[in-house]
């Protein structure tokens, strides 16, 4: 397909000059980020790294080259000598490698005491802090420390998986891209140096389990999941393919009855609690209608009638799409002689011509608007007003937000100010009550005092308001205004509605995450929702503390964008032809580790991840475990066999480790050099010893409910305290 629009990359950091050590996975994703926004990055790459032999690969000048690699170093100076003199410092210890990525913690701080000048950034697995600041970390044992694995299962054995690719470190590195402006921030407001220290198993949870966690923190009871607010949820097959449908809302259960002719057996499920009550018995009426439609004339006409849908999308369609073609969002990136079609930034942006006034003073007392409800906007601008953004929340009695209405519900009582989700997504900030469509002088004097407006609203409501980006820039070209949506506000879905299962659905994410027999893995997070809080975040910090925020943007911001991004490995393979563009990582597996899984112990639900990619590290594995026959197989001896062999190699670990202590073993594990983690679940994160000693679950204290803890900021400024959260704001009608 030809996709003739391009589209323009903002200058939000032009003259910000970045270096990346450590040549790993989560500083290439914070770099790379930062980069398209316009920092000057280069990038010193490590031969043999663990990124640069992740797969898909290709071939260029007949050596093997990383494609998550290529696309990841796409804006950056790749140099093999030593970086120049930077403003900000990036350097990753998780799977990074070098000597800064392999130094002793102790001797690490020391160094950057010694030669930060200004903003240097430190992505480790556990944070520069606390019992576990020593230990190893992959992908796949961050994503369990951090409850991601725990959410996702493997539909044949029930086992946990990881998402396909590498979830966790590209989130630790959206993070780390957030941090870095905060370091930016916090530098040019001082003129000290600054030391962020970024952990990713934080990183992992606010990105991952952050709804569950709340839950158990603030001791909400009550059901969890796609269904806690209503019926059909779930994926459905077509006659050549599946659907995700998420109906939520009365009227799109009577908009998804129209569309199907409403047959009889609809009248049984007109009221919502029935809906979800029997769930099963309308699921399978639902299946059975429509198993003869095709998978896109079921998505179009339901999405027509305003039920929230989406067609399961492979990488190939998406790096095909018409949808990304239309908004400008596909782009070819030069590998050697090989073209890797890619999604970029998820988001379009308009830049004003003429500035009328002198640009914010950074992050602190940044005058932010937020009009938004339930997860994506609302998370981004809690993490702003924690660290320091003066945030109010315009909250409309006629269409209060879902979360300020529904449960679970802190201590199981009923009410707008006692909802845990609204509590764990709006700490931070301020709330003024405010009848939009009745009520337009407030709302545009709210405005006109503000620096930056984020809404939500969808396209139809936002317009009428007055709200949509393009409409506030025209209006105001000073200041930021975004707009977030889930196809985004420009393109032929841009109508379409969308919660996160849905972009899951049509990002890729569902596709490619398959379990040990292939099929789709079932997975229960609204992952989309909080990976774009994050990006949401980052964009409007980018803006406020780089050299260009004296200019005014509009933003459109697509969250499908932002999940096919998340997979751009698999889609420019697929579109390249190149091998391995499929699930090939499908349940745990992942070249270039081996063993690399999931192995369940003696201690009833403790599952242990394990991580091995060379074979020092398996020698010492064997060690550890006392050289069992099981694993002297000559098929284990070395990394090509291991891989080679991995199913049996992967039965011999279960045979092993079924005895074992998981505590005792992880912790012998990691003495001796080698990558392992709990697979840990909300319960356990809330427990973690290391992230309440590192104070990452943060006192607020609310008027109504009183003193309780929240998931805190995923990151710190090394030799200060974690930062403080503000209590989520009373609903006042007055």
């Amino acid at each position: 397909m030809n996709h003739n629009r391009t589209r323009d990359a903002p200058d939000f950091l032009r003259g910000v000059v970045i270096a990346e050590y450590g040549d790993g996975l989560a500083g290439a994703a914070a770099t790379a980020t930062l980069a398209a926004m316009g920092a000057d990055v280069t990038t010193v790459p490590v031969q043999d790294s663990l990124l640069r032999r992740r797969v898909p690969a290709l071939n260029a000048d007949r050596q093997p080259v990383s494609v998550l690699s290529a696309v990841l170093d796409a804006d950056k100076t790749v140099s093999h000598e030593s970086a120049p003199a930077p403003m900000v410092t990036v350097v990753d210890r998780c799977e990074g490698t070098g000597p800064l990525s392999d130094m002793p913690v102790d001797d690490y701080l020391d160094h950057v005491d010694r030669e930060n000048g200004a903003v240097w950034v430190t992505v480790s697995p556990y944070g520069l802090t606390g019992p576990r600041r020593r230990w190893r970390g992959t992908e796949l044992t961050i994503a369990a420390a951090g409850g991601l694995l725990s959410a996702v299962t493997d539909g044949r054995s029930g086992w946990p998986i990881k998402l396909a690719g590498n979830q966790a470190l590209l989130s630790a590195g959206q993070v780390a891209a957030l941090a870095t402006c905060h370091g930016i921030d916090e530098h040019t407001r001082t003129g000290n140096p600054v030391h962020i220290d970024v952990s990713a198993q934080e990183a992992v949870v606010v990105t991952g389990p952050l709804l569950r966690v709340s839950n158990l923190l603030l001791n909400s009871a009550g059901e969890t999941g796609a269904r806690r607010y209503g019926a059909p949820a779930g994926y459905y097959r077509c006659r050549d393919g599946v659907v995700r449908i998420s109906v939520m809302e009365d009227h799109q259960w009577a908009a998804l009855v129209r569309a199907i002719d409403a047959p009889g057996w609809t009248d049984l499920f007109a009221d919502g609690q029935a809906r979800i009550a029997r769930a099963d018995e309308l699921d399978t009426n639902l299946a059975a209608e429509l198993a003869q439609w095709s998978m896109t004339d079921c998505e179009r006409r339901l999405q027509q009638e305003g039920v929230p849908i989406a067609a399961m999308y492979s990488a190939d369609d998406l790096a095909d799409s018409p949808h990304f073609a239309a908004r400008g969002a596909l782009r070819d990136i030069a590998a050697g002689a090989t073209s890797l079609r890619t999604v970029g930034l998820p988001f379009n942006v308009e830049k004003s011509a003429s500035p009328t006034r002198q640009k914010p003073a950074g992050l602190q007392g940044l005058r932010i608007t937020e009009a938004a409800h339930v997860l994506a906007a609302p998370l981004a601008a809690a993490l702003l007003g924690a660290i320091g953004a003066s945030v109010t929340k315009v909250e409309d009695p006629d269409r209060l937000d879902i979360y300020r209405r529904r449960g679970p519900y802190i201590d199981g009582v009923a009410g707008p100010d006692y909802s845990a989700y609204f509590a764990a997504m709006n700490h931070s900030k301020k709330s003024m009550a405010i009848p939009m469509s009745r009520d337009t002088e407030r709302l545009a004097r709210l405005v006109a005092e503000s620096d930056v407006v984020l809404e939500n609203f969808g396209q139809r409501r936002a317009r009428r308001l007055g709200v949509d980006a393009a409409t506030l820039l025209s209006n105001r070209p000073d200041m930021l205004a975004v707009s977030s949506s889930g196809f985004g506000y420009e393109g032929p879905w841009s109508a379409y509605r969308a919660y996160a299962y849905n972009l899951h659905t049509a990002g890729g994410l569902a596709y490619l995450t398959r379990g040990s027999d292939s099929r789709a893995a079932d997975l229960d997070l609204p992952w989309a929702d909080l990976i774009s809080g994050i990006a949401l975040a980052t964009v409007i910090a980018a803006w406020a503390v780089g050299p260009n925020s004296c200019s005014g943007a509009a933003v459109d911001f697509s969250m499908l964008d932002l999940v096919a991004s998340r997979f751009n490995e698999f889609l420019a393979a697929a579109h390249a032809d190149i091998e391995g563009a499929g699930p090939e990582d499908a349940s745990n597996h992942m070249c270039p580790f081996a063993p690399h899984g999931v192995f369940a112990t003696a201690t009833e639900r403790q599952w242990v991840a394990l991580a091995v990619w060379n074979d020092e590290q398996w020698r010492a594995l064997c060690t550890t475990l006392d050289d069992p026959a099981g694993l002297t197989d000559e098929r284990f001896a070395s990394a090509r066999s291991r891989t080679d062999n991995e199913p049996q190699l992967d039965r011999a670990l279960r045979d092993t480790l079924a005895g074992a202590n998981a505590v005792k073993l992880i912790a012998a594990l990691q003495d001796a050099g080698v990558a392992a983690a709990q697979v840990m679940a909300p319960e356990d994160i809330v427990a973690d010893r290391h992230l309440r000693t590192r104070g990452f679950f943060r006192p607020v204290t609310h008027p109504e409910w009183g003193m309780r803890r929240l998931v805190g900021v995923p990151w710190r400024i090394v030799g200060t305290p974690a930062f403080a959260l503000g209590a989520p704001p009373l609903l006042d009608l007055r």
